[in-house]
């Protein structure tokens, strides 16, 4: 048999992992439009600041991995579509290669709005490794001073609170209400974004859309935005400007055939990736999609498009097990993040819009709010306070790392984040007491930097 995967990140690097278990011998070809082995995507501010290792940013250990795995690498080779009906993946330039099953794990692509000026020299996107290094080059040039981001989504504000740790100036664009709308809600979002501005000097613009951007000698020189439901006009200088305004799933890959996208029935239109089931596949059997070129399951039973590092794994894996013959089925995704900005962490789960009730405490420097809906819990949002902290040396992650380093670049949110998520969502029995209180505020931060010393909060007697 063989297997061909189109795409290179998380989704596809563990469906390797899950079919070699089943299946030694069967062909497998991934192609992909980058000419680097599998890389971590959420650690594209680490490479803007220089201090991340080439093994922790390659992740799976490099070109090795394809060589362990048995896998024919291709990189430097763009997709363009399928032909699912004489089963052809097609490559850019016209190549065709064949298959019997197929992963379709392309992951998004940086949406780019059409903002006049878009074109100009400094005007970058931050999406993916050659983004990261462009913007790097940029600032070590000495040539940029000013920088402005459009877009308080995750990478927004971690490219921000970077930059400014790089000595520039940073403004951030934001068209809604909040930074982070998809992960904290306006109550929330206030006071992360507050702890930005006091510790870091970050100058935020909510509720404003940048409507072009100018320059001079094909270069950018400033972003004129305009606050919504106002014709009043604001130039902010910028030597360079970072286009963070969210992601598109690659759809276009299966753009001629019959397979199936995640389509709104009542609006008429499409509002995610390519449709799966339980199982990762596709409406063809022999196609499946896995990562955020795909809208999947959730948690509560319901087909969602989540771009998120964490459900490409798992959804990678699920398929990996099923093309190889096994009959795994997905355990429900849920959109569990966190934010790695080091003068304070954030982090959110499941659902918050339309939630029926919510509550609020406090717990040593972290601000936690738990959504309810039926009297189950629906999602969670916490956001930290910044306070001195002394390291835990007994804690067995800390043993051989640089103490001073861990602080200055702690990813306490999405492990706080993980163990609220493993204990909500993975739980079938949700209900919200005192007992759940008690036990999220002597545990939340207990590590999850390792699958294998993940701990249930509650003994089972």
């Amino acid at each position: 048999m063989r297997v061909v995967i189109v795409g290179n990140g998380p989704a596809s690097a563990s469906a390797i992992e899950a079919f070699r278990q089943v299946d030694q011998d069967s062909e497998i070809i991934v192609l992909s439009d980058e000419p680097y082995p599998t890389y971590a995507p959420n650690c594209m501010e680490n490479v803007i600041r220089g201090d991340i290792s080439e093994s922790a940013l390659f992740y799976k250990g490099g070109f090795e991995f394809y060589e362990r795995y048995k896998v024919d690498f291709r990189p430097n080779k763009e997709v363009v579509g399928i032909d699912n009906k004489r089963k052809v993946v097609i490559v850019k330039g016209g190549e065709e290669i064949p298959y019997d099953k197929c992963l379709l794990a392309a992951g998004a692509s940086a949406f780019i709005p059409p903002i006049p000026g878009r074109e100009l020299g400094g005007v970058t996107t931050a999406k993916n490794l050659d983004d990261a290094k462009r913007i790097r080059d940029l600032v070590l040039s000495g040539k940029v001073k000013r920088v402005v981001i459009v877009g308080a989504g995750p990478i927004g504000v971690e490219d921000a609170e970077t930059l400014r740790s790089m000595g520039l100036e940073v403004a951030v664009v934001e068209f809604f209400d909040r930074v982070l709308p998809r992960m904290l809600d306006k109550y929330m979002a206030h006071r992360y974004m507050e702890v930005l501005q006091r510790e870091e000097g970050i100058e935020f613009y909510l509720n404003h859309q940048v409507v072009a951007i100018h320059g001079e000698d094909g270069w950018v020189e400033a972003v004129e935005i305009v606050q919504n439901g106002s014709d009043r006009k604001k130039f902010l200088r910028a030597d360079l400007v970072i286009l963070s305004t969210g992601v598109r799933p690659r759809t276009h890959l299966v753009a001629n055939t019959d397979i199936k996208l995640h389509i709104d029935e009542v609006r008429g239109r499409v509002v995610g990736g390519i449709l799966v089931d339980e199982y990762q596949r596709t409406s063809d059997p022999d196609v499946y999609a896995a990562g955020d070129i795909c809208s999947g399951i959730d948690a509560w039973g319901r087909q969602r498009w989540i771009a998120l590092f964490p459900p490409a794994q798992q959804g990678g894996a699920v398929a990996g097990y099923n093309m190889a013959g096994l009959k795994v089925k997905h355990s429900g995704l849920v959109d569990y993040n966190a934010v790695k900005t080091r003068s304070v962490p954030a982090g959110s789960g499941g659902l918050f819009e339309d939630a029926e009730e919510s509550l609020v405490f406090e717990y040593e420097e972290y601000l936690i709010k738990v959504f309810l809906k039926e009297g189950e819990v629906y999602g969670y949002q916490f956001v930290g306070r910044p306070t001195k902290r002394r390291l835990n040396q007994a804690n067995p992650f800390l043993k051989g790392l640089d103490a001073k380093a861990f602080l200055n670049n702690r990813g306490l949110g999405l492990e706080a984040s993980g163990v609220l998520f493993h204990h909500f969502i993975k739980q079938k029995d949700r209900t919200f007491s005192s007992e759940v209180i008690e036990v999220i505020k002597r545990g939340m931060l207990r590590s999850l930097g390792n699958p294998k010393f993940e701990l249930p909060l509650f003994h089972r007697e």
